[in-house]
């Protein structure tokens, strides 16, 4: 039976998780961070349930004091404060997971399950990151799904392995790319990062190897190439996808060997650096058409990390939205989104994903210079985009709630009256 230990000061809180795991496992309570330290040096736990924030000890220093004792319970952090900068922390402290209140008894439940299930073959790493770096703060974790995205790149990062970032164009693949570097013991030394699609491919070979002098035409002295410059630290490559097949064929060779050879040169150059790769491209149907080498898309993904669209993360759009006012706003006054702006930017799917959230934050700025706040219209969203994701039920729900004044309902959904009238026939709504 699995030895769990519940630390909370929130008497309810204990309680719920006790009464909710007591019928299956042996459950002990800690009232405080200093309590559960006391009960952790006389008895042993397999599964620690902590909360962060706590008098005298949180969360994060309970962890910390319960590796230095030698102890490798599973540790599962919870919160009423969550952020991702706690959730990377903790993961990167060796907590096994993160959970943010409120949250189902029955999630925790099913954690705790599968905690049990792979105990005796998992090992929960308790490697640390001493590096101290500032927080990208364009790395906000609202929704559950980019939080998780979250834990997954704080596990990355603790190890040395190559990483392959997929997604959409737009969502934040660089962004998650350096925090993997910040995040990891390479953090002092450099992280170099490659457009693969913005240096002509006739290029792109000297300038990943460097060449030597006399090389080839205008080669007047020899020049390190981008994996030189990354020594010790991260090499990030964007646009993988579309690396001609022979330079393929050469990085392949990299990965292995890990060395390289310059332009022109005659020596091998050993390298020590870490690869992140990021395509927005499906690289299985590259390599099923014979567009991708198969054996250097293994070598790209030895660790993948999926980031996901904004439209599947609404709960970030607003916090994103108002970091970006903070990031552009050059005015001499505060400026707010109103009511109606934030409304239509959650019903809007973004298909630029977060660098369009981005320029239409800055383009808006301009706009509400002089009042302070952001409009509905000023976010220059073009209105067929927003009507079709309004459904005939939230037509039917603002009528009732309007009384069938269609102006007034209109204005709720964020439309004009015309767009409005035309979703009624569409809908065939009398």
């Amino acid at each position: 039976m699995l030895k769990i230990l519940v630390v909370d000061d929130d008497k309810n809180s204990r309680d719920i998780i006790k009464l909710t795991l007591e019928n299956s496992y042996d459950v002990d309570v800690a009232l405080n961070g200093v309590h559960a330290l006391e009960l952790i040096k006389n008895k042993s736990y397999d599964v620690i349930i902590c909360d962060y924030v706590m008098n005298e000890v949180d969360g994060i220093e309970v962890l910390k004091k319960l590796r230095k004792l030698g102890s490798n319970a599973v540790f599962i952090l919870i919160t009423a404060f969550g952020s991702s900068d706690i959730a990377i922390k903790a993961i990167q402290e060796g907590a096994y997971e993160y959970l943010s209140k409120p949250f189902k008894m029955s999630k925790l439940k099913q954690i705790i399950q599968n905690i049990e299930k792979g105990l005796s073959e998992s090992k929960v790493s308790t490697e640390t990151n001493k590096s101290e770096s500032n927080y990208d703060e364009q790395l906000i974790a609202e929704s559950p799904i980019f939080l998780e995205t979250l834990k997954e790149m704080a596990r990355v990062a603790i190890s040395d392995v190559p990483v392959l970032i997929t997604g959409e164009s737009g969502v934040g693949k660089e962004i998650v790319a350096k925090s993997i570097h910040r995040y990891s013991k390479r953090s002092k030394y450099s992280f170099v990062a490659v457009n693969c699609n913005a240096i002509p491919g006739s290029l792109l070979e000297s300038e990943l190897f460097g060449y030597e002098k006399g090389a080839f035409t205008g080669a007047d002295k020899g020049k390190p190439g981008y994996f030189e410059q990354a020594q010790k630290g991260t090499l990030f490559l964007d646009e993988i996808g579309d690396l001609e097949f022979d330079l393929q064929v050469k990085l392949l060779r990299v990965l292995q060997e890990k060395s390289i050879r310059r332009v022109g040169g005659v020596k091998d150059i050993k390298l020590d650096v870490r690869f992140i790769f990021a395509t927005n491209v499906d690289l299985d149907k590259k390599v099923q058409e014979g567009k991708f080498r198969a054996d250097l898309y293994y070598r790209l993904k030895v660790a993948e990390i999926r980031v996901p669209p904004l439209r599947e993360r609404k709960e970030d759009i607003i916090p994103l939205a108002n970091y970006f006012i903070r990031k552009y706003n050059t005015f001499n006054r505060e400026i707010k989104l109103s009511n109606k702006a934030e409304k239509l930017l959650l019903k809007y799917d973004f298909p630029g994903n977060v660098r369009e959230l981005e320029n239409m934050i800055r383009a808006s700025l301009i706009k509400a210079r002089y009042t302070g706040i952001i409009l509905d219209e000023d976010l220059n969203i073009k209105e067929e985009f927003v009507k079709d994701t309004i459904t005939k039920e939230d037509i039917l729900h603002v009528l009732e709630k309007t009384r069938n004044n269609r102006k007034k309902a209109a204005e709720l959904l964020g439309v004009s009256r015309a767009t409005f009238y035309r979703l009624l026939r569409r809908y065939n709504i009398v």
